[in-house]
């Protein structure tokens, strides 16, 4: 069934079939490429119109990776998700790139995940468990990365692949005010040992397994796929001897990591 929505700007028009929905006009294609990288879906919300910014301490929260296109044109048939949630995720500040202990600044692990059911992309999902950095409880045993199979995106559509998510609660004496959660994602297309077109890897560097530049997305240098957990100053402000706005930290998967759970059997690097 097809219908118009009821209000549209005069350079584009929504046609939604059956759950489907398309963007036709003149912007559409500016619109749909403006982040021509896979990443975490924007949210455009009232407060922060084009942000991924999620506020401490919540859970349940449904997130979407957004993959903007295939490998050249080469469908994406699988892709490895892998969260910085491990004992050996690193974390920094923004500022000086200094390593800093979590345990002063947040309660809970960095993110903590769960795949949604949704087969629309691919049809078979598989977690990766292991020990998580459960900051300030202790060790536990949960998701660390997830392995989507089975793909069907064509090269020149755009895919949105949910999972839900719980963040940490930011310590009431730190002075953090955010901290980015660096998402290592690799796309994987063919079975190639080198052509270019055998995988996009949205990771900030290079590691011992994914060595390949070709394939290893690096642009902007030290891209991330990445969202932000931002601290709730209404209920919990910053301690009045922090600076303004608070200091800014990232946690990203170690290289160690990255190369452990980010693979997949089949495509490279582990064909």
């Amino acid at each position: 069934m097809m219908k118009f929505t009821g209000a549209f700007h005069p350079s584009s028009l929504m046609i939604c079939i059956t759950g489907l929905s398309f963007i036709f006009g003149v912007n559409a294609a500016n619109d749909a490429w403006a982040n021509p990288h896979t990443t975490i879906l924007k949210k455009n919300n009232p407060v922060r119109y084009d942000s991924r910014d999620e506020i401490e301490g919540s859970g349940g929260v449904l997130n979407h990776i957004r993959i903007s296109h295939g490998c050249n044109d080469k469908t994406v048939k699988a892709m490895g998700v892998v969260f910085p949630n491990g004992q050996d995720s690193l974390a920094t500040d923004k500022s000086t790139g200094e390593e800093v202990d979590l345990q002063t600044h947040i309660t809970g692990a960095p993110i903590a995940v769960h795949p949604v059911q949704d087969d629309d992309v691919f049809e078979k999902i598989r977690v990766q468990e292991g020990s998580i950095n459960n900051v300030g409880n202790g060790p536990s045993f949960g998701v660390r990365a997830i392995h989507y199979k089975d793909g069907t995106l064509q090269h020149n559509n755009i895919g949105h692949i949910p999972f839900d998510a719980a963040f940490p609660s930011f310590n009431a004496n730190s002075c953090v005010g955010s901290l980015q959660v660096n998402i290592a994602i690799g796309n994987y297309c063919t079975h190639s040992k080198k052509k270019e077109n055998r995988a996009d890897i949205w990771i900030g560097h290079l590691t011992p397994k994914f060595d390949d530049p070709a394939v290893v997305v690096q642009s902007p240098p030290g891209f991330w796929p990445q969202l932000t957990v931002v601290r709730d100053t209404e209920n919990n402000p910053l301690p009045a001897n922090c600076p303004a706005g608070g200091i800014h930290l990232t946690v990203t998967p170690a290289s160690h990591e990255i190369d452990h759970f980010l693979p997949i059997r089949g495509f490279w690097p582990n064909n």
